[in-house]
């Protein structure tokens, strides 16, 4: 009780210099008669200098919302994009489904100068002039497949926590680097997606030869290569021109062909989109092949119901989590906050204080503030969880670490809340 009156304290102190912030603000934008303006940043550009391409390269970034909160521990896959004109509305979609768990919170990076493609013989596709035997752009693509094994990968991982699960993504021509990839680079990417991407498929490398072959071919000679691999290819039905349908052929010809080799180690989709424009598909066809990476049945996780298990809260919750990190090949965590969700560690902790299991809300709690250490709402929540708990040096230990990371309180404040918790530390030396 003695600490729950720090608390209340602690909470008109918060509260009073919120306030007093509020006011300030509010007083000045009524003298000056002014409008605030202020500078939202959802990504950046990083330039790299390549030593192998011998040149830089300007990649943009999209990082998680929770990076720069989060533990060491978090690590992120990697969504590259090939197509920068797509760069916002990827981002946007990877942060809203992320954010809802319906896939973890992944990194976007686009390449503001696309990929280097190999060369392309057309096989009578319709799709571009008639006289292109060869596509007359694309050479040899060796030295940027090196570039991203050994220098991209590589600076995204020491400089972002970027982790080994990584997916490509292109949109019409820029599709040809994914189709390339899994022909020929089946370590390099876990999922390769290729958008507008149907007259590729039936080009190839030689002339008569097309990607399905490579693949089939591939495939035959042996599978493992692909095993925990994800593959999505489609076009728009409007693509197909003038009474053609090699388009619609070429990715259903793949689907007949490659349907033998699906299983839960390899999953693939080949189809036409219905009812879309050429670029207009991006958005649907990007949403159903994150879904088929990250079906919604895996991933929304429904904590209360984990937890309701035989077992403490936090066994139960790392133990759904490791069988997801033991699929994917990299470590899932339970989210530790969220928006207007019950499913997160910063819900489930309090709650289960309020329901008088002290023991178990600190284990949870302690979490929290493991994977948010910068939080102070997961400290000052800890430091309630000890005290229920009768944990008081504990408890202190929490507040002071609040009070070393917080940046709300000015000068006078500082002291006050100082002063707080060397009075609360003496009357705990008495009761100890």
């Amino acid at each position: 009780m003695k600490l729950l009156k720090f608390f209340l304290a602690l909470g008109i102190l918060l509260n009073f210099s919120n306030s007093n912030a509020q006011q300030k603000e509010t007083s000045n934008q009524s003298i000056l008669n002014k409008k605030q303006s202020i500078t939202l940043t959802y990504a950046q550009q990083d330039v790299i200098h390549s030593k192998i391409l011998n040149e830089d390269k300007s990649i943009n970034i999209f990082l998680p919302e929770g990076f720069h909160k989060s533990s060491e521990r978090h690590t992120y896959p990697v969504l590259m994009l090939l197509e920068n004109e797509f760069f916002h509305m990827v981002s946007g979609v990877v942060k809203h489904l992320s954010s809802v768990e319906r896939m973890p919170e992944t990194i976007v990076v686009s390449l503001t100068d696309g990929a280097h493609i190999p060369k392309l013989y057309t096989n009578g596709s319709d799709f571009w002039p008639k006289d292109w035997k060869q596509l007359p752009f694309g050479g040899n693509p060796d030295p940027f497949t090196a570039y991203l094994k050994e220098e991209l990968f590589l600076y995204l991982k020491e400089n972002y926590r970027a982790n080994d699960f990584r997916m490509v993504l292109g949109l019409s021509t820029t599709s040809i680097y994914p189709l390339h990839a899994f022909a020929k680079e089946t370590d390099l990417f876990d999922v390769y997606i290729g958008i507008a991407s149907g007259d590729i498929l039936g080009m190839g490398y030689k002339d008569g030869e097309s990607f399905i072959d490579v693949f089939i071919s591939q495939f035959e000679k042996d599978k493992s290569p692909y095993n925990n691999k994800y593959l999505y290819l489609t076009s728009s039905d409007s693509d197909d021109r003038n009474g053609s349908h090699k388009i619609k052929d070429n990715l259903e010809s793949l689907e007949k062909r490659l349907s033998s080799y699906r299983s839960p180690n390899f999953k693939f989709i080949s189809k036409t989109f219905p009812n879309e424009g050429h670029y207009d598909l991006a958005l649907p066809a990007l949403h159903e092949a994150l879904n088929m990476v990250f079906p919604n049945e895996r991933w929304s996780a429904k904590y209360r119901d984990i937890i309701e298990k035989p077992g403490t809260a936090m066994e139960n919750l790392d133990n759904h989590f490791q069988k997801s990190s033991t699929e994917y090949g990299f470590k899932i965590l339970p989210r530790a906050e969220r928006w207007n969700s019950v499913n997160r560690l910063s819900w489930i902790g309090p709650n289960l204080l309020k329901q008088g299991n002290a023991a178990e809300a600190i284990e949870v709690i302690e979490r929290w503030v493991e994977y948010s250490p910068k939080s102070t709402l997961a400290l000052n929540e800890l430091a309630k969880a000890y005290e229920a708990n009768k944990q008081f040096d504990k408890a202190i230990s929490a507040l002071e670490k609040i009070y070393k990371i917080s940046s709300n309180l000015d000068e006078l404040e500082w002291n006050e809340y100082q002063t707080l918790i060397n009075q609360w530390r003496e009357k705990v030396n008495k009761q100890n």
